[in-house]
């Protein structure tokens, strides 16, 4: 399945990705209407992009009064009959990352769709912190990013003085 991951350190939290999302979904150069949130992490040095997940098995599913979330068969993104949204946000409760958001205007909770498959925030991201790809490439991503940071730990002094 091909999603949306983050590279937070290349976030600048410029905000054009929540300005081409609210734009395209809405028709409005509004951040407060973007299916995507930036939270910025000071204590860091961070700003990270939130968006949807496309969990395999979506804690938002469950809790949808209203049974209006599913996983699409042919792409497996997680969507909502929005058109029916109570606006209880129970989903948005449920979500341990955050990700769903209620759109003030309509007041129902939404999702990132992935713009059917061609994420204009990904395009968009000046900085290239948006990366739209298979799970299978992500994963390799990580495995040699994980083994560059052993191998710059394992170069470190563990005791301060030049020695290992």
């Amino acid at each position: 399945m091909k999603r949306i991951f983050v590279n937070a350190e290349a976030c600048t939290g410029c905000g054009l990705c929540q300005l081409l999302c609210s734009v395209h979904k809405t028709g409005q150069w509004h951040p407060a209407l973007a299916r995507i949130k930036i939270k910025e992490m000071p204590e860091l040095e961070l700003n990270v992009p939130v968006l949807c997940l496309h969990c395999s098995n979506p804690p938002c599913e469950v809790y949808c009064v209203m049974n209006l979330i599913y996983k699409d068969p042919n792409t497996g993104y997680t969507l909502r009959r929005e058109d029916k949204c109570i606006g209880c946000r129970a989903c948005e409760i449920a979500c341990p990352f955050s990700a769903a958001v209620m759109d003030p205007i309509r007041e129902v909770v939404v999702n990132c769709d992935l713009c059917e498959g061609d994420p204009l925030c990904v395009s968009g991201c000046p900085e290239g912190a948006l990366l739209y790809m298979e799970d299978s490439e992500a994963g390799e991503r990580k495995r040699k990013a994980a083994v560059s940071l052993g191998a710059w730990r394992a170069s470190r002094p563990r005791d301060g003085r030049g020695s290992l």
